[in-house]
């Protein structure tokens, strides 16, 4: 992910599972208005959670996306796929962050709707989404 490189990163954990992801975390507003606008697509295990956010589009994406909108406390309210590029808009009234990454990637965890993820800091800064649970 070249171009989210200067953000930081989280990985999450199911269920006391490890998902092996690698996310951006995009919560300052430059990062969260560019998103993923412009860029490659993303590989699996790879995605970029935006937050604050409970709506997304997907004009001037280059592929289609999977968006998980989560709560605050980090629970699953709602997956939306495929979002196609140009014409996707996805919403999720009460989400305080969504997560957006390859489709298929929520089916290939087995994520769903309801269940609760926990997330840990890959670079150890303690700064990172203040406020949000799901710290594991």
């Amino acid at each position: 992910m070249p171009f989210l490189a200067h953000l930081p990163r989280i990985e999450l954990e199911l269920e006391g599972r490890p998902l092996n992801t690698e996310i951006a975390v995009a919560d300052r507003f430059f990062s969260r208005l560019r998103g993923l606008m412009f860029a490659p697509p993303l590989a699996r295990g790879q995605g970029l959670l935006i937050a604050p956010c409970n709506s997304i589009h997907t004009q001037c994406m280059r592929g289609a996306i999977e968006a998980v909108f989560l709560s605050k406390k980090f629970q699953i309210l709602k997956i939306s796929s495929p979002l196609r590029p140009w014409l996707g808009l996805s919403l999720c009234p009460g989400a305080h962050a969504v997560l957006e990454w390859p489709v298929g990637e929520a089916k290939r965890l087995g994520l769903r709707e309801g269940v609760w993820l926990k997330w840990a800091e890959l670079d150890g800064e303690s700064k990172l989404l203040p406020g949000m649970g799901g710290r594991a």
